[in-house]
């Protein structure tokens, strides 16, 4: 997994399964990221980018 964070903008490449979005929640699976208008704005098979105010990424095993 790789992480890429730039002017509000987190990018994960490699990630596994989306299991929630919301507008201060966005959890994967093994990956939490809480902040503040949280917006993805691109997600595949491969990738996902989330735009916003993150407050916080916690990962799992």
């Amino acid at each position: 997994m790789q992480f890429e964070y730039y002017k509000n903008i987190l990018s994960i490449s490699n990630y596994r399964q989306i299991q929630q979005i919301d507008s201060d929640l966005i959890s994967l699976e093994k990956i939490n990221i809480v902040g503040h208008d949280l917006k993805v704005l691109r997600l595949d098979k491969d990738c996902i980018v989330i735009e916003g105010g993150i407050v916080k990424i916690e990962m799992g095993e």
